[in-house]
């Protein structure tokens, strides 16, 4: 065959669809290669991150403990700062008792000898 020959019988329409069909036989296999390499490299990929997630891990666990104990002792202040409000306002209520109790024992001293009034609203 010659090659004249070969180029001439390369336009009938049955050589043209072989030439599509390697055409996309050859696109398909580039396509799967690529594919495939695609898919080793984001295996590749995942396997470094769950490597680097695993080194991280230890100190995210200390840093989550560090988290909790700071939480836990924010918890404690809250309750003692409560306490000691509670407390305080205790004092408070009792000294303004005691406080309303001396003022209405020095009126009454007033009431009864009316010769110093106002006497005690300089004391205290």
């Amino acid at each position: 065959m010659d090659v004249d020959d070969w180029f001439r019988d390369g336009n009938d329409p049955g050589w043209i669809a072989v030439y599509v069909l390697v055409a996309l036989v050859l696109l398909a296999a580039l396509a799967m290669i690529a594919a495939r390499r695609k898919r080793e490299r984001d295996l590749h990929r995942a396997h470094e991150l769950r490597t680097e997630a695993q080194r991280h891990e230890p100190a995210l666990r200390a840093k989550d403990a560090e988290a909790r104990q700071l939480e836990a002792e924010s918890e404690q202040a809250r309750a003692e700062a409560d306490r000691l409000e509670a407390v305080a306002e205790e004092k408070r209520n009792r000294f303004e008792r005691e406080r309303a109790e001396q003022e209405r024992r020095l009126h009454e001293a007033d009431k009864l000898d009316p010769r110093e009034p106002g006497r005690h609203e300089s004391r205290g």
